[in-house]
């Protein structure tokens, strides 16, 4: 009989049917594999075509599944996901010529115009300089800072000791604030040109 864990804090549910098994793990993780994609650089509005790519996989791949962390087989399934997607946005933006950091042309109601361009704007700088780390210390900065899991909870999910968590952590922090002083000083120096 299969085991499948649930989240953290609920007991293992038996289950021997795969299409049960499939529900149960898609039901207990749907919003963690969606958290985890935010984390690992992917753009908020590719996030559920990438949760369902991730969900497919797992689908395909739930007969070899052991039962054994979940999370971390998740998480592994989540990563290569969101990097296969954005390789495959480069290469359509390659022969589409389609610019990858354009503002999203929805509305946002609720925000005046000048407030939803602002806040687009930042979000675009904050993609652009988490898009410059590397991929390991970007995860685990966004999944500490951002999501606010436990070094705990990192270490398990990304299948790695509890100290090269605190590790990446740690450069991670460092690079990003390296980038954003070297965004700053660039800022500065097209505001002193433009006034010029």
């Amino acid at each position: 009989m299969d085991v499948v864990s649930g989240s953290p804090g609920q007991k293992p549910a038996q289950v021997t049917d795969t299409r049960t098994k499939f529900r149960v793990i898609y039901d207990t993780w749907f919003e963690e594999v969606s958290r985890w994609i935010r984390a690992l650089g992917g753009l908020d509005a590719d996030r559920d075509d990438i949760v369902q790519e991730v969900f497919v996989v797992v689908r395909r791949r739930l007969v070899s599944f052991d039962g054994a962390n979940p999370a971390g087989w998740l998480y592994r399934i989540t990563r290569r996901q969101v990097r296969d997607f954005r390789r495959r946005a480069w290469a359509k933006h390659i022969f589409t010529k389609r610019h990858l950091g354009e503002p999203e042309t929805l509305p946002d109601e609720g925000r005046n115009p000048a407030t939803a361009l602002e806040y687009k704007e930042k979000q675009r700088v904050l993609h652009n300089l988490l898009r410059k780390m590397t991929d390991d210390r970007r995860s685990a900065f966004l999944l500490f800072e951002i999501e606010g899991l436990s070094g705990e909870e990192i270490a398990r999910i990304q299948s790695v000791p509890l100290n090269t968590v605190w590790t990446r952590l740690h450069y991670a922090r460092k690079e990003f604030f390296a980038l954003v002083a070297k965004y700053q000083r660039q800022q500065d120096i097209e505001s002193r040109k433009e006034n010029q």
